[in-house]
């Protein structure tokens, strides 16, 4: 199973489904779930670019807890989105680029600035966004994407890539041969990034934007940041 395969399959386990991965060419589906349920897994950000971005979290992340609960959200840019997947090239950047992120990252949350940007090794660049309203997670740092924290321009954004996403997936010509073999198809779409900040009524709102017929009976759309889970909202849920 690759990355988001292996996450979406181990959350359904947490939902008290039995779940395996199909081999020997059988795939589609990725999954199956509890003998009768094909389980399709995509995401709507690439591997090259969710690496830099998967990173970034790690390193905000090791800064601690924190302080009274102020916490920024900050975006990752890089002049190379795929600079981390050689992995003879990462083990020389990677060094570089957490030591000087974390040193620049302390200097900012030991000082009264709210926005700024800050220039890292490698193409590497950082910008302040502003402070994390609801900081759950209670981090100094947490990566999100331009405008995803208050919601402004995303809802529009999502509701097309998973509206692509998913017309990809109806189109595919082995899901269709297969469709009969199982009581019923789910679509889960990883999102590591533009999902972060919305509220109910913005999902809602990327809900109703989405049109989904046969042979999709849910579509999940799951929030993950490095080798975690962090949210799963089925998006068919609020239709009748």
């Amino acid at each position: 199973m690759n990355r988001d395969e292996k996450l979406v399959a181990n959350w359904l386990r947490t939902q008290g489904h039995a779940v395996h991965h199909l081999t020997n060419g059988e795939d589609p589906p990725d999954l199956v779930v509890d003998d009768t349920i094909a389980v399709e897994a995509t995401t709507i950000a690439s591997y090259a670019v969710r690496s830099v971005w998967d990173f970034m979290d790690r390193v905000c992340r090791s800064l601690g807890p924190a302080e009274n609960g102020r916490g920024y959200w900050i975006e990752v840019a890089s002049d190379d989105e795929a600079l981390l997947q050689d992995r003879t090239q990462s083990r020389t950047v990677k060094p570089d680029i957490r030591r000087c992120a974390k040193a620049a990252l302390e200097r900012h949350y030991a000082s009264t600035d709210e926005n700024c940007r800050i220039k890292l090794p490698h193409g590497i660049e950082i910008e302040i966004m502003g402070r994390i309203n609801n900081n759950h997670d209670g981090v100094k740092y947490k990566v999100g994407m331009g405008g995803a924290t208050e919601g402004v321009m995303v809802t529009p954004y999502l509701i097309d890539v998973i509206q692509a996403a998913i017309d990809k997936k109806t189109a595919n010509r082995f899901i269709l041969e297969r469709v009969d073999r199982y009581a019923e198809w789910w679509l889960a779409i990883t999102d590591p990034h533009y999902m972060m900040g919305l509220d109910g009524h913005e999902i809602e709102a990327v809900a109703n934007g989405i049109e989904y017929h046969a042979p999709w009976s849910r579509i999940l759309l799951v929030n993950t940041t490095g080798e975690r889970v962090n949210a799963v909202h089925c998006l068919t849920g609020y239709r009748q």
